[in-house]
């Protein structure tokens, strides 16, 4: 029988929040005395750079009295989606108009102090959402990968914005030692070596979310193939500086591209809008593209309207 290698894979897992946030406690003292304050703020950092985790860590720690409300804005993209996480589940009813959802929030906003986090802020389809939680007098917390996105907002939504926390990439020896504490909860104690970690750790390039990514898919290879350790060559060969996270509308576009293998970007984008409810213009998909590229899942061909996508096999052993 082989030596289990894997005993806890949710240690491993993006959903999961470890009991102390390495490496973040300034950001988060910073973050959690501005929720309690009422100040507005805005994150920003790198994939992987630990912006869930600080929110995620900074309103647990918050007092009886303020309800906050974590939104992933790449899974609820709209006004009434967000809504509904928002109101309590008992006020919510499904056949109410966005309208009818807003005066809810008012008669709440009076009764509780609320916290609004938005994750991925720029994911959202309606951004004058925002304008109108502060317009409340909700304290909202937005999340981004890139500082410009910030500039995407109306010059009155900045201006209410005073705070602005920037995450670094973690280095390679903070990755190594936020690895070493997961490793520890997540793998059989014999099971890998602080030189395999630090080989993630050197990979990874700063981006926990994809070292954990690596070091999760190294345990499982170790296993199908029945051993009781990982090993060096266990470890999953990526193309570039990449991240194992897409965006849902990402998501949409890989599942199409491993359907075809090989198809023009016209065509591929007119799948794409079929498949999706809520489809997003030409640019935007272009944006999508180049940013599947730059990760070194798909691989574009030829110029303009002759060009054509294929998916490329971004990590060997991801099965």
């Amino acid at each position: 029988m082989n030596a289990k290698i894997l005993i806890n894979p949710e240690v491993l897992s993006q959903t999961y929040l470890p009991e102390k946030l390495l490496y973040r406690e300034k950001e988060k003292t910073e973050l959690t005395n501005n929720i309690k304050n009422h100040v507005n703020a805005f994150i920003y950092g790198p994939s992987g750079s630990g912006k869930t985790s600080l929110l995620k860590h900074a309103i647990s720690d918050l007092p009886n009295d303020v309800k906050a409300t974590y939104i992933d804005c790449s899974l609820y993209q709209t006004t009434y989606a967000i809504l509904k996480e928002i109101l309590p589940r008992g006020d919510f009813i499904l056949s109410r108009s966005n309208y009818e959802l807003t005066k809810e929030l008012v008669r709440y906003s009076r009764e509780t102090r609320l916290v609004i986090c938005l994750d991925e802020f720029d994911k959202l389809k309606e951004k004058e959402l925002v304008a109108k939680l502060m317009s409340l007098k909700i304290c909202v917390i937005l999340t981004s990968e890139d500082e410009t996105s910030f500039d995407s907002l109306n010059s009155s939504i900045r201006a209410n914005i005073p705070s602005v926390i920037r995450l670094k990439p973690y280095t390679s020896e903070q990755t190594l030692e936020i690895l070493k504490v997961r490793a520890e909860e997540a793998l059989a104690r014999w099971s890998y070596s602080e030189e395999i970690l630090k080989k993630i750790a050197d990979i990874s390039k700063g981006n926990i979310t994809l070292a954990l990514n690596l070091l999760k898919l190294a345990a499982l290879k170790a296993k199908r193939e029945g051993k009781s350790s990982i090993e060096e060559n266990d470890i999953p060969k990526i193309s570039g500086n990449c991240s194992f996270k897409l965006s849902y509308d990402e998501g949409i576009i890989m599942s199409i591209l491993k359907e075809f293998k090989t198809i023009p970007a016209g065509k591929l984008y007119e799948i794409y809008s079929k498949r999706t409810k809520y489809p997003k213009c030409e640019r935007t998909f272009r944006s999508y593209m180049r940013r599947l590229c730059l990760k070194g899942f798909v691989k574009a061909l030829g110029d303009k309207k002759g060009r054509v996508y294929e998916v490329v096999e971004n990590v060997e052993g991801n099965d």
